[in-house]
């Protein structure tokens, strides 16, 4: 499944649309990273995030991304989790948050980054989402009735593969397991032969009404019919060529 496709995606985008819970999908993800963890908190404050990670001692947390910073950051190999992008685009403008994210993204230290995008505080055409939708390696996207369901968008060898997952979360373990939803495949019908009557302009079946006024029909000839006597009258025509002559006299009969 996805979970683990996820976590070897080298750029995984969430769209966390109207405040998802997505701190599960989050452990799960940097659940096994054992180099160091850059945790940029713009949505919630630096405390919060410490009761998430509260295991890890391998995260370093940072208000904001400072840009003049950079070399800090990723002078170690590491993940690098931005929470929000929509925020740093607020704060570093538009421009700077895309010329960073390329840069992280090309940087041989950043092993993995994480964007967090609320995607419901965009504009219907976004700038910022277009170009994470072509950064990202991953796409998770909630759904906006089921909160436990999510569509992931995976892009490898220049394909784009599609999958529906429902999460579920074990508390007492704190691990997150995904099935992925298998549509039921439509078959198309055959089909249907046309009927004749379709076949031309002009009426070709007798409905039962026209059945019982045929039969209810009586010709002429009918009446002589029904008294069971028959005869053949001919009168030969001034025109015909008799030949009085016996046509079969050379046989010997």
């Amino acid at each position: 499944m996805a979970l683990l496709k996820l976590r070897s995606a080298p750029t995984v985008l969430i769209e966390d649309d109207g405040n998802k819970n997505i701190i599960p999908l989050l452990s799960a993800l940097t659940q096994h990273e054992k180099n160091s963890i850059n945790m940029f908190c713009y949505e919630q404050p630096i405390s919060n995030w410490r009761k998430v990670f509260r295991e890890k001692s391998n995260v370093l947390y940072h208000e904001e991304f400072q840009p003049e910073c950079y070399e800090k950051y990723t002078n170690t190999k590491g993940t690098v989790i931005l929470d929000s992008v929509n925020q740093m685009a607020l704060c570093l403008t538009l421009n700077e948050t895309l010329k960073y994210l390329k840069k992280l993204n090309n940087d041989s230290n950043v092993l993995q980054i994480i964007l967090i995008l609320h995607k419901d505080c965009l504009s219907h055409f976004s700038k910022l989402q277009a170009f994470l939708n072509h950064l990202s390696n991953a796409i998770v996207s909630y759904d906006p009735k089921e909160s436990n369901k999510v569509r992931v968008q995976l892009k490898k060898s220049g394909k784009i593969v599609k999958t529906e997952e429902i999460l579920t979360y074990n508390i007492q373990t704190s691990t997150l397991k995904s099935l992925p939803i298998i549509k039921e495949e439509k078959r198309e019908d055959e089909p249907e032969k046309p009927l004749p009557s379709n076949l031309s302009t002009f009426k070709i079946e007798i409905e039962q009404t026209d059945k019982l006024e045929k039969y209810k029909l009586k010709l002429p000839y009918m009446s002589k019919i029904n008294e069971g006597v028959s005869k053949v009258y001919y009168e030969p025509d001034a025109v015909d060529d008799w030949d009085e002559e016996d046509p079969d006299e050379d046989l010997d009969i």
